[in-house]
Order: C-alpha cells, then structure tokens, then sequence
C-alpha cells in the first residue's frame, strides 16, 4: 500500500467511528471521565493567560513598548525579543500575532495531551487491545494487570523524555528561523504530528511489546500516512471541548492504523521478548473475513 497523508486522516475518522461500537463502551468511560476533569483545571488555566495573550498582542501590533515589570523572566524575554523582531519587520507584525495565537493554543494542546496521556495510559492501552481483537478477532497476548500497567506507564515516560528532547532542539532551531516565519511553522507542525503519530499509534505495538525503535522505524515507512494521522489529530487537540473525545478516538484510529494500513502491508513478526505476533495478515477488502458491522480498507491501486 502507499503512502497517503488522506489515509491517516481517515484513520482518526475510523477510530470516531469505531467508538459507537457498544464493545468498546466500557473501556471508554474512565478516559472520558479523566478528560473531563483535566479539560476543566487547563480550560481553567487558559482562561487566566487570556489578557496575559491580549496584552501581548496589543503590544505586538503597536509602536508603543509593553510594560514587562510584571511580568516572569520568560514572558518578558519573550516580549522583549518579538517587539524587536516586530520593529525590524514590522511588516510581519500580523503574522508574527497569528503565529504567537497558534503557539499558544499548541502548549494548551500539548499540556492538556501530556497529563491525560501519562494518567490514561493502562486504559488506553486496554482499550487498543480490544479494538484490535474486534478488527481482527485476536486479542493480543494476555498480560498481568500490574505488568500492564507498570508497563505503560514506563512506556508513556519513555515517549515523553523523546518528545522533551528532540523537541527542545526543534524549537530552537524554529526561533532561530523565527525572521523567516515560514520555517518555523513547518518545523513544529511537522514535529507536532509526528509526535501525536507516535503517541498513539503506539499502543498497539506495545502490547505486543514491540520496541520503541521499532514503532519509530514502522511509522518511518508510512511517513506521509503518519503524518497525515498525528496532524489531524493535532488539530482536533488544539479545539477546547473537541479535545476531551479525541484521544479514545486517537487510540482506536492508531490502532485501526496499524492493522489496516501497516500490519496488513507487511509488517507481522515478533515483539522483542519472543511473545507471539499474528503472522497471518490482517484481513483485506477481497478476504472479507472482518467481524459483522466493520467495513475492511479498500484496496490500494
């Protein structure tokens, strides 16, 4: 199969879709529920940085300088260096603003992913287990409660230490591109999606134990669909409200994915510990072995 950003769009639509299914109900509810708590304590903390945001950009847009006496060591940095990048190029003044808006709304939507995320992962992970045993009729390998959940959530931590340190070197190349405006936009939307690709299509993988080199090197080789997938659901965090269904959503498109546009392309084996892989490819459009109420991936041409 090829490699289609249009692919991964629809895998997260497939995973919206895969969430009416009434067996997946009872491992929907507590993600839900601890995105509903944590939506409302950063919704809250959104809301408190709104006239820090308005404030800024009143300054941004203006001859007049900002007033940074009340303000943190890093706020003021970052006020001081774009009223000297607007007065340079006060011609990109307004796109310099709507820059700093998405920026804005980006951090909401990573802090919102990182906490729900690190909390939620056992759930998620058992709720990858069960959409790929409905996609596929088998489960993965049974494991241990505690194992589980240990696991995971070292996992989780494992992403997170990738995340802070690739990602500390991608916004410093962004801010030192920052005149151009262009690039950095690139780079961190491009990092974004990536980084929203790996966190959830992860959880399948790793409940076959598969290393997090291998999730990497899997994703590599559907790079236009990875990207595809982690930007719409980049996107879909950004949206306040939105953002509390999007990652049970998340979690049944990447595991959808992985074994309708991946594992059925070639990819069966063995995790790292010898645990058992299916071998036999996931069922395709022509086989028409999937279970009764789910429609299979058309064929690529």
């Amino acid at each position: 199969m090829t490699s289609n950003p249009a692919h991964g769009v629809h895998a997260l639509i497939r995973g919206a879709q895969l969430l009416t299914r009434k067996e997946l109900r009872p491992f929907i509810i507590i993600p839900l529920l601890i995105n509903l708590v944590l939506f409302v304590l950063t919704a809250g903390l959104l809301i408190s940085q709104l006239d820090d945001l308005a404030h800024f950009l009143g300054g941004l847009l203006s001859d007049s300088k900002t007033d940074t006496s009340d303000m943190s060591v890093v706020k003021a940095a970052v006020t001081n260096v774009s009223e000297w990048l607007a007065g340079i190029f006060r011609w990109l003044a307004w796109l310099i603003a709507i820059a700093a808006i998405v920026l804005f709304f980006a951090i909401y939507g990573y802090l919102f992913g990182i906490i729900t995320n690190i909390i939620a992962a056992p759930f998620n992970g058992f709720l990858a287990e069960k959409v790929e045993e409905l996609l596929t009729g088998h489960p993965p390998p049974p494991e241990a409660l505690h194992s589980m959940i240990f696991r995971t959530l070292g996992r989780e931590f494992r992403k997170l230490m990738y995340f802070l340190g690739w990602g500390i070197l991608i916004f410093a190349a962004a801010f030192l591109t920052s005149p151009t405006v262009i690039i950095p936009a690139v780079l961190t939307t491009l990092w974004g999606a990536w980084c929203m690709a790996i966190q959830y299509v992860d959880y399948p993988l790793d409940n076959h134990q598969r290393s997090f080199s291998e999730l990497k090197s899997v994703l590599m080789r559907k790079k236009f669909t990875t990207l595809g997938f982690g930007g719409s659901v980049m996107l879909a965090k950004m949206v306040p409200i939105l953002n509390i269904f999007v990652m049970p959503a998340a979690v049944a498109g990447g595991t959808a994915l992985w074994v309708e546009r991946i594992w059925s392309d070639g990819d069966p084996g063995k995790g790292p510990n010898g645990r058992s892989f299916p071998v036999d490819p996931a069922p395709t459009a022509k086989t028409k072995k999937w279970p009764k109420g789910i429609e299979g991936p058309k064929d690529d041409q």
